[in-house]
């Protein structure tokens, strides 16, 4: 059903669960009781490799945890494990004190599909469909990370393809087909279509370095201060806009990301 696959077209998760007392996760997140709170990460705590941490809210506990690039991590040197990765980013100040006397009760790891509409695999066959992250439907678009939508969705239309074929007693890769027909008209497949040079963006490193450390660098600039008068907010956001984004590797970068 699928060909060999590429590294760069799976990340690799690791989570952890973290339990605090109900009253300590609201009072951290300022919630009140029954809500919850998320976070998406990105920058410096994955090293300079594709990929991001995420951090949510359950009713006793903290869900936390990153997703790396297998290329990434591949060819990545020194070498370093994930294991230290999440380490690292437990240790940081914005989440060391959101965690703190928490009790890890479970670590799992995981490996995700990012190759989208570009990896996937056959959806049919002789008595067989595939679906979920099976069939690679996942989808990061930088700004969110998408797979449960599409998992439920094409879990029902497989249920339809699948009692389709026993009115007709019929569970060939023909009559099968019927699912792939309803993947291709639904959200599923045109959403992974829209997006599918997503994975291009995705691995240009600057994203997770030079960009991060550029936006942190103009905030400095605004927050400092010494013996030296003030200039404007917008000129010093000006200046330093030319003088780190008015550049070619940039402006190539703008470029690619018409495509997403």
């Amino acid at each position: 059903m699928r060909q060999p696959q590429q590294p760069k077209h799976f990340a690799v998760s690791v989570k952890e669960v973290i339990e605090l007392p109900p009253k300590t996760i609201e009072d951290r997140f300022n919630l009140g009781p029954g809500e919850g709170a998320a976070q998406l990460f990105f920058g410096a705590l994955t090293k300079e490799m594709l990929g991001g941490g995420f951090l949510y809210t359950n009713i006793d506990s903290i869900s936390l945890g990153l997703v790396v690039g297998v290329e990434s991590l591949m060819e990545r040197e020194p070498k370093i494990e994930v294991h230290e990765l999440i380490e690292d980013f437990k240790a940081r100040p914005e989440i060391r004190n959101l965690i703190a006397d928490g009790e890890t009760v479970e670590y799992s790891g995981h490996v995700i599909p990012e190759g989208g509409i570009n990896a996937m695999p056959k959806l049919y066959g002789d008595g067989i469909l595939v679906v979920g992250e099976a069939a690679g439907f996942g989808l990061n678009v930088l700004v969110t990370v998408r797979g449960m939508e599409f998992a439920v969705a094409s879990g029902v239309m497989a249920a339809e393809a699948i009692k389709k074929a026993r009115e007709k007693g019929d569970y060939s890769a023909t009559s099968l087909s019927y699912y792939e027909e309803l993947v291709r008209e639904s959200f599923v497949l045109k959403d992974l279509e829209t997006y599918r040079n997503v994975l291009s963006v995705m691995e240009n490193p600057r994203l997770f370095n030079y960009y991060p450390e550029a936006v942190c660098g103009i905030f400095e600039k605004l927050m400092w201060i010494d013996e030296n008068p003030k200039p404007k907010i917008s000129s010093t956001v000006i200046k330093e806009g030319i003088r780190k984004f008015l550049n070619w590797p940039t402006i190539r970068d703008v470029f690619g990301m018409l495509r997403v």
